[in-house]
């Protein structure tokens, strides 16, 4: 990833704290500095206070395990989103899965807090549980203007298997709910339906991310919040959408959409960010496509209203058909875009964070982060040129634990 011409060339372990001498005079106690009550006491003088970003771009790759299958009363915990708070909190995300690994029957949203850049983990909070049924898939974004977080999760009736939904048959159908917290993940509003805002009538199957949404930061529409997100219709096309909160995340619509009809491309599970000239990139798993590729691509130049152009193929990105996570890292068109998801062409293993020299059209290998199975992952970012990834993993199979690993951005490669 480029640095900044100004960035020394050795690496800095502290924070540059400049304090005026007069500051630290007026802290003293009134002993140390020799007054008595009948002395007059001028006011402090005014301090300035500056800090340097630590450079972190060096380092070495640091893992701890967030949730561990089996602990506190849960099955299985699976299907990870992160976010960091205006605070520098992380707040990890995950479905807590009651009685199995299953993709439905009772599932919890749950969230874990870190105020040390992901070392330590707090007690686990039970951030929306629905009964005995379904809320999931969580999709976390900050709205910077605010501080505000903003949560969109997933529901569904406990008894309803995908396909149940996907074809009309099911108890009901997937619904969408907004969450918000304005202490940094402390506390969340309870869940709030928004389905009719952001669902067509006839869209039948229905999810955010899973992973984090994005704000903009540049053009027009700076300011607006962006969550990748995928549907289906009566004909069984599953199909990605973009919804967009141009609000802080209060209220959401409907943005790009493409629904595939008689194509070998199903756009699932969809992962975007706004790249250095402006321009949404969104990569989606290829849902039981019968190509060789599992993943597919496009653009949006509009603020993420309208696509360019028809989801393509990502050829060259080796990856099986899951779930990844796409980050644009560094400040405008100096960053690099980042994305994470197992490395096989056929097996959920050897998770990778790749880069790619052009918003996503090819891929260079990046860094393995994690050897032996793995599987869906999200994309943080912390300040200094440092990276944090939340994922599935484990021994024998990938549903044993979501793990943290954060590195420096040089590992990534050029």
């Amino acid at each position: 990833m480029p640095r900044s011409d100004h960035r020394p060339s050795t690496r800095s372990r502290t924070l540059v704290v400049a304090l005026a001498v007069a500051a630290l005079l007026s802290a003293c106690s009134e002993e140390d500095r020799g007054t008595t009550a009948d002395e007059t006491t001028a006011p402090p003088a005014s301090t300035t206070t500056t800090t340097t970003v630590v450079d972190r771009s060096d380092d070495p790759i640091e893992t701890v395990t967030v949730f561990r299958s089996g602990e506190d009363g849960y099955s299985t915990f699976r299907i990870p989103a992160i976010v960091r708070a205006e605070n520098g909190t992380l707040v990890a995300f995950a479905e807590a899965r009651v009685a199995s690994v299953a993709d439905d029957g009772d599932v919890d949203l749950i969230a874990k807090r870190s105020t040390d850049d992901g070392k330590t983990w707090g007690a686990m909070q039970v951030v929306a549980d629905m009964e005995s049924n379904f809320i999931g898939n969580p999709s976390p974004v900050l709205d910077e203007q605010s501080g505000r977080l903003v949560l969109l999760a997933t529901y569904k009736n406990a008894a309803d298997k995908e396909f149940q939904i996907l074809s009309g048959t099911g108890v009901d159908t997937s619904r969408q709910y907004l969450l918000t917290s304005d202490d940094n993940g402390e506390s969340w509003s309870s869940p709030t339906e928004i389905t009719e805002s952001v669902k067509r009538p006839d869209w039948r199957w229905y999810s955010v991310g899973p992973g984090h949404a994005f704000q903009l930061r540049s053009g027009p529409n700076a300011g607006r919040l962006v969550a990748p997100a995928n549907h289906s219709d009566p004909g069984m096309n599953y199909g990605a959408h973009l919804l967009i909160s141009d609000d802080g995340g209060t209220t959401w619509s409907i943005g790009a959409v493409d629904t595939p009809q008689n194509s070998p491309r199903h756009p699932n599970e969809a992962t975007g960010a706004e790249v250095g000239d402006g321009t949404i990139v969104v990569s989606a798993r290829d849902q039981g496509g019968q190509d060789e590729w599992h993943r597919l691509r496009a653009t949006s130049s509009d603020g993420g209203e309208s696509f360019a152009a028809p989801f393509a193929d990502e050829v060259g990105l080796a990856i099986p058909a899951v779930q990844g996570s796409m980050l644009w890292a560094g400040e405008g068109e100096t960053g690099t875009l980042l994305f994470s998801g197992p490395s096989s062409m056929t097996e959920r293993v050897n998770l990778r964070v790749r880069t790619s020299p052009d918003a996503g059209a090819t891929w260079l290998d990046g860094l393995l982060v994690r050897e032996g199975p793995s599987g869906y992952s999200d994309l943080v970012e912390f300040p200094g040129e440092a990276v944090g990834v939340l994922y599935e993993t484990g021994d024998a199979v990938a549903t044993e634990r979501i793990d943290f690993s954060t590195f420096g951005t040089a590992l990534l490669g050029p």
